[in-house]
């Protein structure tokens, strides 16, 4: 298929060129260090560097879950943050690989600044993710919902495949263990975050666009910009001619956004654009006979041919979008047709995604890291259609100040399908509190809801952790369902009333 002129692949992103002008011959050797260590995503592109010969150190403010993975693994970690970690016994380091959001709440960040000082390279891990996809053929799942873990199941069936890929998630992987698997396969599978215009720095040959709606408002203005943002990364795919895999745009027919953005990439875009679907008759993907009442199932259609039923482990009808996608995506790549949904039905999912434990006296605790409106809903929808006759009770700790104030009537209405609601104190991430709302705004907005009328003591504010479980104590009765949502670390709430949920 000729390229058109005006979709001609975009020029490298600058920082994955620096990279590659620096590094032609790999990372082997090199000393690179890590700022903003525990996130999900820098961890993933420190275990790949290191898979390649670096040697690799590290540093964050505090220990989360992936630091101390790492730890466990060998890594060279330390707390806080100071110039001194630049120097190692064999003398500086060779990169310096940030955090964004460690820069975004502090641009003055010492490392950071030191190592500009000294010429030694500074890129976002993306970038450094960018780089290490550079020759080989990119697949990037991406989407303001749904995409890690559209991502884990593409990868799941291109193993299954016999694809022998390379795959990056922004969540842990329970059979890996881990965010991250390592292939020897030419398919470089990875979660493309629109934040920061983060997706920028990669240049994949087929994507997967799973929902379009406004999110992130303390960086995107508008959902025009967000928008422009995704139409960005599209126009940086891989299209040149040649041989293998084409240029292809794998897309959610039923998502406004994404139909919008089809229709501003226009008809001459030089690739083959496939669709899923739950609702669209037309689509290359869909999902008939759907059951979302206790075990979630459905059949899967692709392209015509009825590929039989599946029932997954995470529930609801967004997570049967989710499998769609990865499916239309894989039979793209070449995975056999008879491995999909076998493969599907047997995916444990994803940490913190409608990830289900039983705790004493027959509570039962669903962890999720939901933290949009939209998705907070369909997770307490979901967990009301899982659990029918069972009480809600549901557990929200808003991340951002900016988030919160710009949504908070769409937050308001996100909990009706809850019993009780208790809100935890903001996690304020990459954000220094701008007095704008707090965390009781919201308690106040859900308790005028029409679905709270003569009940609004059934929403309270939880304050921290230790007084969030305090609260919940004397609330939940046995047989409760306790729904924990938030992309913070907020199901630290769980471990603590998994034995004792009761007063």
């Amino acid at each position: 298929m000729a390229t058109n002129a005006a979709h001609a692949a975009q020029p490298m992103n600058e920082q994955v060129a620096e990279l590659t002008r620096r590094f032609p011959s790999g990372l082997a050797g090199r000393r690179i260090h890590a700022v903003g260590a525990g996130g999900i995503g820098i961890s993933a592109v420190m275990q790949l560097v290191r898979a390649r010969g670096a040697s690799v150190s590290g540093c964050d403010m505090a220990e989360s879950s992936m630091w101390r993975y790492l730890a466990s693994q060998g890594f060279s970690l330390v707390r806080g943050h100071s110039p001194s970690h630049l120097e190692d016994a064999e003398g500086p380091m060779d990169l310096v690989v940030n955090a964004p959001a460690v820069a975004y709440l502090n641009p003055d960040q010492p490392e950071l600044v030191v190592a500009r000082e000294r010429g030694i390279p500074v890129v976002d891990w993306q970038a450094l993710l960018g780089y290490l996809m550079s020759g080989t053929t990119g697949v990037s799942v991406a989407g303001v919902h749904g995409k890690g873990s559209t991502t884990a199941l593409l990868g799941a069936l291109a193993i299954a495949g016999d694809l022998d890929p390379t795959i990056e998630v922004g969540a842990v992987v329970p059979s890996w263990g881990t965010n991250v698997r390592a292939g020897n396969g030419p398919y470089f599978i990875n979660e493309a975050d629109e934040w920061n215009h983060n997706f920028l720095h990669y240049h994949p040959r087929l994507v997967v666009l799973t929902a379009l709606e406004y999110d992130h408002p303390e960086y995107f203005g508008s959902y025009d910009e967000i928008r422009d943002a995704f139409l960005g990364f599209l126009h940086g795919m891989d299209v040149r001619p040649g041989p293998g895999l084409p240029p292809t745009l794998i897309l959610n027919a039923d998502n406004a956004g994404c139909r919008d953005l089809r229709a501003r990439l226009g008809a001459d875009w030089p690739g083959e654009v496939r669709t899923f679907a739950l609702d669209d008759p037309e689509a290359d993907g869909r999902a008939t006979d759907i059951v979302v009442a206790g075990d979630t199932s459905f059949r899967l259609t692709l392209r015509g041919r009825d590929l039989g039923g599946i029932t997954l482990h995470t529930p609801g009808e967004h997570n049967i979008a989710n499998a769609v996608a990865a499916a239309v995506a894989a039979e793209a790549l070449g995975v056999p047709t008879e491995v999909i949904a076998p493969t599907l039905t047997t995916f444990p999912g994803l940490r913190r995604r409608f990830e289900i434990t039983e705790g004493a006296h027959g509570v039962t605790f669903v962890d999720d890291y939901a933290h949009h409106p939209h998705a907070v809903a369909l997770t307490l929808a979901t967990a009301r259609r899982r659990f029918p006759g069972r009480r809600l009770v549901a557990v929200f700790q808003p991340t951002l100040f900016t988030r919160l104030h710009r949504f908070l009537t769409p937050f308001s209405e996100a909990f009706d399908d809850a019993d009780e609601v208790v809100i935890v104190e903001i996690q304020s991430s990459r954000e220094h509190d701008t007095g704008l709302v707090h965390g009781r705004d919201l308690v106040h907005a859900i308790q005028r809801r029409p679905a709270y009328a003569g009940r609004e003591a059934s929403v309270r504010y939880g304050g921290d952790f230790d007084e969030t479980v305090a609260t919940l104590r004397p609330i939940l009765r046995a047989g409760d369902v306790l729904v924990v949502t938030g992309s913070g670390p907020v199901n630290r709430i769980i471990p603590p009333l998994r034995d004792n949920p009761t007063a």
